[in-house]
């Protein structure tokens, strides 16, 4: 994909860090930015500063290692802009412990939230997108499983 004006951008951890950069990348190139992230303060203030630049912004407060919300985003952005074309698998968290420290609710939680959501994220929206030939879905790399 080489023009990206006008194009549906879906990016998860959003409202931080490397979500917050490449959505910031994706208004910027003209990009319509569906922003989900957990944390609803900072997603609320992500969506302001982008919508002040200028940019078409979606806020969807998600958890991605909850299915039922990952599906209502895919939902929402589908009945909101019909397509997706770039999807930024990038919410995970970390543990904040060692790896022999960490609970197995910890593990739960963070392959969830890593794993689950990526999975979730394409499934829903590949599905949704695969018969009109929207196909260019990006995930990034996940962050450590453990700090």
């Amino acid at each position: 994909m080489k023009d990206f004006q006008g194009k549906v951008a879906v990016v998860t951890g959003a409202a931080s860090g490397i979500g917050r950069a490449l959505a910031g990348k994706s208004a910027q190139e003209g990009m319509k930015v569906v922003l989900a992230d957990v944390e609803e303060r900072t997603l609320k203030q992500a969506e302001e500063e982008l919508q002040a630049s200028g940019a078409q912004v979606l806020a969807v407060r998600t958890d991605v290692s909850q299915a039922d919300e990952v599906e209502a985003l895919a939902k929402i952005t589908f009945e909101t802009y019909g397509a997706v074309h770039l999807l930024f698998n990038n919410a995970g968290v970390g543990a904040g412990t060692t790896v022999w420290e960490s609970s197995l609710a910890d593990w739960q939680w963070v392959l969830g939230s890593i794993c689950g959501g990526s999975f979730m994220a394409c499934t829903f929206s590949y599905a949704a997108c695969w018969h009109k030939r929207a196909r260019a879905i990006l995930s990034t790399r996940p962050p450590p499983l453990a700090s």
